[in-house]
């Protein structure tokens, strides 16, 4: 008994006396810093419960929980808090980050698993501002500006911004805040001149709280590098950023690394892409005329006021609904925003005065000269619409992350475009159906949608991701889809039957249609 409570008490001494290198090379969970920074980092609302998401939290958990059975324990803090964190050990990892010698002293680096871009934002209405946007504008003209600038504590810019910022001689001309929102409303506010973010970080805040009318960003960067993964080195050991390392390499081959960049930064990007001008005009003209094809069928089968509405508002909205219910949306796309239903009712109540104005004055005949003579108009503003739900078709496939995007894409496109006038028909019982039967039209979302979602499954790589690129898929794919359709109003091309039925009086002589009566 002596010697087995000797030997029990050697292998106390010695697990004890080891318990240093076995905690540095063995972690069984790591607390990582997180930030507020989308798409990288950010929380989603999913069926009103706030999940944690974001490129770098979905790419860390699928090395750390599902490749190496490390538990993460994510926290969110701010940025210059997570780097003290790190550098005293009281945080193992932290990602997204940009390597320099500073942080070479505290952390280890892991290979690199994206690039980031930093642009500068400005307001739209200070032109002094907008002309420094540019990379080389800024570099020579914006030491001797008196413009000020709005950063985030604790972030990296590149050697220029970074250079400025340690002057005490420039505190004056910055003002530093905890967040990119914060600095986005002192933007708003005039408060600052520029604010330097990451391209995508920008574009998401712009996009999702409809900055677009107030602030402008500029399109060269200001200072790229590629972002890694950052190990303390008071808590971890290199071991574990070499199996990180593996483990990424491993991902990468098996493709689930290009699904999680598509996931997270393609919807921004889109989005984006989308959130242009001459988009937006699109999407309004061809709503309208979604409506307004209602209108005329409304007026030519003496539907009531609500009935016009009904047959406005499901082409124009109605495929979309569909769409976000098949998939599973928390609140359908057409609930966010009053927009195209506003555009509907007023198409709607204009057509109706119209009308009745038509009535009583027998010169105003718009509607009946639109039918008349000017429905080829209403068909060409009708492809506007088609093109611009084309490419919202594959934006919501992407965004809701179906799998393959090559099928779901182009069917969502099609939905989108088509979906609503087949339910029109069905609420008008008209047994025709065109879309269905003899016309061209849904099939040109299938092959536009098709070509856009091919194209994203194959840029899925942010080793060379390009802004401009993915604008250039966008507009190609609106533009070739509304070329498509006015090539086939013109020519009158129709959709290809299923099967040619023969003739069953030429081929069956004995039919009851043949026989003589009795």
């Amino acid at each position: 008994m002596a010697r087995r409570a000797g030997f029990g008490l050697f292998v106390l001494v010695l697990m004890l006396s080891l318990g240093a290198s076995v905690h540095a090379s063995y972690v069984p969970k790591l607390r990582v810093c997180c930030y507020h920074w989308m798409p990288y980092q950010y929380k989603e609302q999913i069926d009103q419960v706030q999940t944690l998401t974001g490129l770098d939290i979905e790419l860390f958990r699928e090395i750390f929980e599902k490749q190496l059975q490390i538990t993460l324990d994510l926290p969110r803090v701010n940025w210059d808090e997570h780097q003290k964190q790190l550098k005293e050990g009281r945080r193992e990892v932290a990602g997204g980050d940009f390597m320099t010698e500073d942080r070479d002293q505290y952390v280890y680096f892991s290979t690199h698993y994206r690039t980031e871009d930093i642009v500068l934002v400005a307001n739209r209405r200070n032109l002094k501002a907008r002309r420094l946007l540019q990379k080389d504008a800024f570099f020579e003209a914006f030491l001797s500006s008196n413009l000020r600038l709005g950063v985030v504590d604790g972030y990296v810019y590149g050697d220029f911004i970074d250079d400025f910022l340690r002057s005490t001689e420039n505190s004056s001309r910055v003002l530093s805040s905890s967040n990119v929102k914060t600095n986005f409303r002192n933007l708003i506010e005039g408060k600052v001149d520029l604010v330097p973010v990451d391209r995508l970080v920008g574009a998401s805040l712009i996009w999702k709280n409809k900055y677009a009318g107030q602030l402008v960003m500029g399109d060269t960067p200001i200072f790229s590098g590629p972002i890694v993964a950052l190990f303390s080195r008071r808590s971890t050991s290199p071991a574990l950023v070499s199996a990180f390392n593996q483990a990424l390499q491993k991902i990468r081959e098996s493709g689930k690394y290009n699904m999680i960049i598509r996931g997270h930064l393609f919807p921004t990007l889109l989005g984006l892409a989308a959130d242009q001008p001459w988009f937006r005009m699109l999407d309004n003209i061809g709503t309208a005329a979604f409506a307004f094809s209602g209108v005329l069928l409304a007026r030519k089968e003496k539907f009531s006021l609500f009935g016009a509405l009904v047959l406005a508002s499901l082409p124009a909205v109605g495929g979309g609904i569909l769409r976000d219910l098949i998939v599973n949306r928390d609140r359908p796309a057409v609930m966010d925003s009053p927009h195209h239903l506003a555009i509907v009712c007023l198409v709607v109540l204009a057509s109706y005065i119209a009308l009745r104005l038509s009535e009583r004055h027998v010169r105003l005949q718009l509607i009946p000269t639109l039918e008349a003579r000017g429905y080829w108009i209403v068909k060409v503003l009708d492809a506007v619409g088609l093109a611009s739900f084309t490419v919202v078709g594959v934006i919501v496939a992407v965004e809701e992350r179906c799998n393959p995007l090559l099928v779901w894409g182009p069917i969502f496109s099609a939905m989108t475009g088509a979906g609503g006038a087949i339910l029109r028909d069905v609420i008008r019982a008209d047994a025709s159906h065109p879309s269905l039967h003899h016309e061209f039209y849904a099939e040109i979302s299938l092959i536009w949608g098709f070509l856009l979602s091919a194209f994203i499954v194959t840029y899925a790589d942010v080793e060379s991701f390009n802004l401009m690129s993915i604008k250039i898929a966008v507009a190609l794919a609106g533009i070739g889809c509304l070329l498509t359709r006015v090539l086939v109003i013109q020519r009158g091309i129709q959709a290809p039957a299923f099967a040619s039925m023969p003739d069953r009086r030429r081929t069956l002589p004995n039919a009851i249609s043949d026989r003589e009566p009795g």
